[in-house]
């Protein structure tokens, strides 16, 4: 019956692309993955973006915020893990500092990147992080959902979905052995 009283009903933002998870320890979040659900392989981000990380602005301000990455996907939905190894304030840490591990946010890739942002502010969403692209107009960008509401959102630049699509096509051409597919950053991955 609920599916169909919904079926007039189209995501604003289109279909959520990604499931973000913040973790303490990416290696035992990674394992529990593959190892527990059998989900995998994951591509493994070492350094993640790289080292030292490029400015972002957290609330307005710089911050370098170092993490760790894996990537991984259910069907087409595409896992990030993250663990932050630095200090920097992000919404990473105040996810983990107010007793929080898991699903943190809903990344979307979107079409039209200043009306997905202008719908989200819109309806009440706050911008967190702002991520600058080196070399592409549109940022990516966290936002805080309103207190009814559960995971940040993710909003991501359409150009940038050539690199969810290099992780999807490296981790479909794995062929068995180890399920970590290693590289130092996403740039060496890139």
């Amino acid at each position: 019956m609920a599916g169909s009283a919904n079926r007039g009903l189209q995501p604003v933002l289109g279909p959520a692309t990604q499931l973000g998870f913040v973790v303490r320890d990416l290696d035992a979040a990674v394992r529990h993955w593959i190892e527990v659900l059998g989900i995998g392989p994951f591509l493994f981000l070492e350094e993640g973006t790289g080292r030292p990380p490029n400015p972002s602005y957290f609330r307005g301000e710089e911050v370098r915020v170092e993490i760790r990455l894996a990537f991984g996907f259910i069907g087409n939905v595409q896992l990030e893990l993250i663990q932050q190894v630095n200090d920097a304030p992000s919404p990473y840490l105040e996810f983990l500092a107010a007793g929080r591990e898991g699903l943190q946010h809903l990344g979307y890739w979107v079409h039209d990147h200043a009306e997905a942002c202008r719908r989200v502010e819109a309806a009440g969403y706050a911008r967190e992080l702002v991520i600058p692209i080196p070399g592409q107009d549109e940022p990516i960008i966290y936002y805080h959902a309103p207190a009814v509401v559960g995971p940040m959102l993710e909003i991501v630049p359409k150009r940038w979905r050539k690199a969810r699509e290099a992780v999807g096509e490296r981790l479909e051409a794995w062929s068995g052995g180890d399920p970590l597919v290693r590289y130092d950053s996403y740039a060496d991955f890139l």
